[in-house]
């Protein structure tokens, strides 16, 4: 862990120290809900981010959980509720996933469930997800304007939350840094022991380094979690000038 950090601490965005972050995610997925998820989504398992980004980063990955779960949304995702609750969301519906003889019900409650959808473009821009150009043009022309007032407030409540929590981790940084500071400069002035003579300061020594190790690895976190803010605040903010 204190070489991690150390690398980390030089040069943060070196892929090695991404990946490992990135790895301690992976590992507290459900991979049998992320299947699941997926297949409720009309994706494939191979066009989740989520997935590709913990392949990526050669996470342990649970292929038979995400293949159950795949099967049981699959399953889900082919009833006519789900077709309706699909259009309802501005999604497009994957034919693919479901047996021809559904097909002309399902898309008929997908039909009914999109112009509910391209009904209230203030209510569809505020609910987070992106419009997916789903709407036929005669009722385009009365939803875009609505949802962009919309998208623009979804976005300024994510843009204050995400600066909220940036300047909260830089507070904690900043007293981290301090702890570390002062602890190593306690290690400096223990006196020097030559190999193989009695450590009469064994114990102190130990203990500072193990406390300077820990706040190392709380900041290599934190800093990780600031520079996806970052990521996240300058996408806010360039989404928020194209709706102007």
């Amino acid at each position: 862990m204190k070489k991690i950090f150390s690398v980390c601490s030089i040069v943060f965005l070196f892929s090695g120290c991404a990946n490992f972050f990135i790895r301690q995610q992976c590992n507290k997925l459900n991979w049998y809900q992320l299947g699941y998820d997926a297949a409720l989504r009309g994706e494939r398992i191979s066009n989740d981010p989520q997935v590709n980004q913990c392949r990526k980063a050669e996470a342990d990955i649970s292929e038979s959980q995400l293949d159950v779960g795949f099967k049981a949304g699959m399953s889900r995702y082919c009833q006519p509720e789900t077709a309706f609750q699909t259009g309802k969301q501005g999604d497009t519906l994957n034919s693919d996933f479901c047996e021809s003889n559904l097909l002309g019900l399902l898309n008929r409650k997908f039909h009914e469930g999109n112009l509910a959808y391209c009904s209230d473009g203030q209510t569809a821009g505020q609910s987070g997800k992106k419009y997916k150009n789903v709407c036929a043009a005669d009722l385009e022309k009365k939803f875009m304007p609505d949802y962009k007032i919309g998208r623009k407030k979804y976005l300024s409540n994510l843009l204050v939350l995400a600066e909220s929590k940036k300047r909260e981790s830089l507070t904690e940084i900043s007293r981290l840094s301090v702890m570390k500071s002062n602890i190593d400069h306690r290690l400096s002035y223990i006196p020097y022991v030559k190999a193989g003579e009695q450590d009469p300061y064994a114990g102190e020594r130990n203990n500072l380094n193990s406390q300077s190790t820990s706040f190392g690895n709380q900041l290599a976190d934190l800093n990780y979690r600031q520079s996806q803010l970052n990521q996240q605040i300058n996408e806010y903010q360039t989404e928020l000038a194209t709706l102007n």
